[in-house]
């Protein structure tokens, strides 16, 4: 027996003005478990750096001293990914024809810039859904490998948008080309070929 039709849903980034320009919003992918987990890791391993700042006082050991250096790295790592998934965003928009893709968690963030004259085959990006699906990005740590938009800039392939699905690359493709310099995003970069 067929039931009804399915409802199409919506998009999972949304356009907003801010300070008088047009932005695309894509929210921070969130897992779930690993927001749990994270928590709990995070509360623990909280603890044990005060017993160990505790012990450091005390008895003064070099050995405390540097594994509480670790201990750091290791508190701010978690405490950024869980401050990424409740309140992060990746943020598009284009500005005098450049583009620029930002990264934002609370008042903290980074912005990189793309010169719209040099951005060639904006594309969606295809590829292994599942395995986009569940990659996990900190873009504020290392650069994206993966995401639901792609455009080439210079030698490299720049993707952001992560998090999102090929349909969804698309819509942001026409959002952004309709912005960028119309005869450069049609390009297609890559080594020329004489004959």
């Amino acid at each position: 027996m067929v039931s009804g039709y399915e409802e199409p849903q919506g998009p999972r980034f949304r356009v907003a003005v801010e300070n008088g320009r047009e932005e695309i919003r894509v929210p921070a992918q969130r897992s779930w478990p690993l927001l749990l987990f994270l928590i709990f890791w995070l509360a623990m391993w909280t603890v044990g750096g005060c017993v160990a700042i505790y012990q450091l006082i005390t008895t003064h050991e070099l050995f405390l001293a540097l594994w509480l250096c670790a201990w750091a790295v290791g508190w701010v790592f978690a405490a950024g990914t869980i401050a990424w998934m409740i309140a992060g965003a990746e943020i598009l928009n284009v500005s005098a024809g450049d583009l620029e893709i930002g990264w934002r968690v609370l008042r903290f963030g980074r912005t990189r810039r793309y010169r719209g004259t040099v951005i060639r085959a904006l594309s969606p990006a295809s590829g292994n859904e599942l395995f986009r699906r569940f990659q996990f990005n900190l873009p504020f740590l290392t650069a994206l490998k993966s995401g639901a938009m792609k455009f080439d800039y210079g030698a490299r392939t720049i993707y952001c948008c992560g998090g999102l699905d090929e349909a969804e690359g698309r819509l942001i493709v026409d959002l952004v080309r309709k912005r960028l310099p119309a005869p450069i995003t049609d390009q297609v970069s890559g080594p020329s070929r004489s004959r």
